[in-house]
């Protein structure tokens, strides 16, 4: 039975990942308010690397941002640093995850050695899901106050409002994926400790010494 929940929980863990890091890279974290806009045709998109303009055409036109982390605005650095450590994580996850399941071969003599392989693989993704969660719901509430309060985020949008992108929400599909993923991961690799205190010790024959010195081994 564990071997089944680690398997479910990897599978799970696995689709968390994959939603992070289309969260991290895909420019969709926000994209402009296209109502009351003179042209309204064109969506601009924006995501912690770069930005982009779609036009009617069906063209795509995008811009790295002016630096890398210094001198970013305060709601993308914190993006930024937070998506990397959840793909970093999701990956030390995915690593440690595959190493501790019981279809695979590695630590096969020691149970309990890969049930606590398993168990921080599980950890990993959890992790990883909190931090790609805390960078979308950070970044969100400021495009919301932004929003609301009709200010701008970056000072080249002159007169432009944004609303919630596509990866805003497949940030939080992840929080939820990846933490239920660990948590059956983690169900699945407890150990029994009644089988678990049965451990092999070596054969210790016992012998009786008689007087004339010959020794009788008991099975």
């Amino acid at each position: 039975m564990n071997g089944i929940l680690q398997l479910i929980g990897f599978i799970m863990n696995s689709v968390g990942l994959i939603c992070v890091l289309v969260t991290t890279f895909v420019p969709e974290w926000r994209r402009n308010d296209p109502a009351g806009e003179v042209l309204e045709s064109i969506v601009r998109h924006q995501g912690i690397w770069v930005r982009c303009i779609a036009y009617p055409t069906g063209q795509w036109q995008c811009d790295d941002y002016d630096a890398f982390f210094l001198g970013l605005p305060m709601q993308l650095q914190v993006a930024r640093g937070l998506s990397v450590t959840a793909c970093i994580l999701g990956f030390m996850g995915f690593i440690v995850s595959l190493v501790g399941m019981q279809c695979t071969n590695c630590f096969e003599g020691n149970p309990r050695m890969k049930a606590r392989t398993s168990m921080v693989g599980a950890i990993a993704f959890g992790l990883s899901g909190i931090s790609i969660g805390a960078a979308v719901s950070f970044y969100a509430h400021q495009v919301l106050s932004e929003y609301n309060r009709d200010i701008l985020l970056f000072r080249d949008d002159i007169g432009q409002r944004f609303i919630y992108g596509v990866c805003l929400f497949v940030g939080w599909a992840s929080i939820a994926i990846l933490v239920l993923g660990a948590l059956v991961s983690g169900c699945g690799s407890l150990v029994d400790d009644e089988e678990d205190s049965v451990r092999r010790t070596p054969y210790m024959p016992t012998y009786n010494k008689g007087k004339n010195m010959a020794n009788t081994e008991y099975v």
